[in-house]
C-alpha cells in the first residue's frame, strides 16, 4: 500500500470517529427530587394507585393485588408486598421500578414517593 492510499485511509478513519463521537449523546431525564417531609397512605401514595393502577388492579378484573381504596393498603401488608427493612427490595417497588412489570404505570416521582413512604416505614396514614 502507497503512502497516498494510507493517508486517505487514515484521513476516512479519523473521519468516521469524529462522525461517531459526535453523533452520539447521553440523554437521561434526571431524577426528580427526592419526597421531603412524612408520606402520608391516603394524600400520597393511594392517588397514585387510583391514577395508574386501580383500572386493572380491582375486584373481578382476575388481576392480582387489588389496589382499591377500601382494601389497598390491607392488601399490601397481609400479601407481603412491602420490605420496611429493605425498602428497594420491596415487590411493590421492585414491579413498579425501572424494568419491572409495571413500570410503564409509574413516572420518577411515583416511585420515589413510594419509595420514601416505605422507608418510612409503609404507614398507614
Amino acid at each position: 500500500m502507497n503512502k497516498k492510499n494510507r493517508t486517505k485511509i487514515w484521513g476516512l478513519g479519523m473521519i468516521l470517529l469524529l462522525a461517531l463521537n459526535t453523533s452520539c449523546y447521553y440523554n437521561k431525564t434526571p431524577l426528580p427530587p427526592e419526597p421531603t417531609g412524612d408520606i402520608s397512605y391516603a394524600v400520597d401514595i393511594q392517588p397514585i394507585f387510583n391514577d395508574n393502577c386501580v383500572a386493572c388492579h380491582q375486584a373481578g378484573t382476575g388481576v392480582p393485588l387489588d389496589l382499591e381504596e377500601s382494601v389497598s393498603y390491607n392488601n399490601l401488608i397481609n400479601g407481603s408486598f412491602l420490605n420496611v427493612d429493605e425498602p428497594e427490595l420491596s415487590v411493590l417497588y421492585v414491579k413498579i421500578n425501572t424494568g419491572g412489570s409495571m413500570s410503564p404505570y409509574a413516572t420518577d416521582n411515583n416511585r420515589s414517593v413510594i419509595l420514601k413512604w416505605i422507608e418510612q416505614g409503609a404507614l398507614n396514614n
